[in-house]
């Protein structure tokens, strides 16, 4: 499977979750699981992006780019205050983990010991996560970084799993605790680790060339749902 299929099964499932976010009453709550396949293989592809690129500084330029251009329809989409530095895009992780990346292998020529420079990259970036309150904050930072710093495919994906089951940890304790819990949250779990044999089945290629289209995707998706949103909202009225 190429970097480009795996892009759009990532797109296509972050469409379906925000379908569900935007348009509750219209679509079904299983859309937001489906939607849960799109954050690991971004968070994938972005780390093995960043082993390939011949020209890094220029990657985390595009990925801020299109953090900022993304921000307002973000916003009015998902019914936020806008704002560029609180309760900020998917986008805003994607940059402060690339930062964290880039860092990382700046640091540990100047050090020369990788957990001194691990820590020194790390910790900003993921505190500004925290600060901004960005989509999956400090933990998606370290995510996009344990991706890219882990070498052995098969101990990678023990992580990807691992990661995406944190992400579940207050739901599966309720549910320990026989707190009843609807079926359509814990269908969730089995579909966001469904990303773990998707992102196995990659072989390194890129596939078809369609950069651009997936930056545009983001900002253009979510400027649509907003624009629908507020005709339906004003028709109501």
């Amino acid at each position: 499977m190429t970097a480009f299929t795996l892009k759009t099964i990532a797109i296509t499932s972050m469409l379906l979750d925000h379908l569900a976010v935007v348009f509750p009453d219209i679509f079904p709550f299983w859309f937001r699981g489906i939607g849960r396949l799109a954050w690991p293989i971004f968070a994938y592809l972005l780390a093995d992006g960043f082993r390939h690129t011949k020209s890094p500084e220029k990657f985390l330029m595009r990925l801020l780019a299109f953090a900022v251009i993304s921000e307002i329809p973000y916003d009015l989409a998902m019914g936020n205050n806008i704002s560029f530095i609180s309760n900020t895009n998917i986008f805003y992780t994607l940059f402060l983990g690339g930062m964290a990346i880039r860092w990382f292998e700046k640091m540990k020529n100047w050090y020369g010991w990788q957990a001194m420079a691990a820590l020194g990259s790390l910790l900003p970036t993921a505190i500004l996560a925290e600060v901004i309150t960005a989509d999956y904050g400090g933990l998606g930072v370290f995510f996009i970084f344990t991706m890219y710093a882990i070498k052995p495919m098969t101990m990678r994906l023990f992580a990807l799993g691992g990661f995406i089951l944190t992400q579940f940890i207050p739901l599966l304790m309720a549910y320990t605790l026989g707190i009843e819990i609807r079926f359509e949250y814990l269908l969730m779990i089995p579909l966001a680790l469904a990303a773990v044999p998707l992102i196995a089945s990659y072989n390194g290629q890129r596939g078809t060339q369609a950069k651009w289209l997936f930056y545009m995707a983001y900002p253009a998706h979510l400027t649509v749902l907003a624009v629908t949103a507020a005709l339906i909202n004003y028709s109501s009225l």
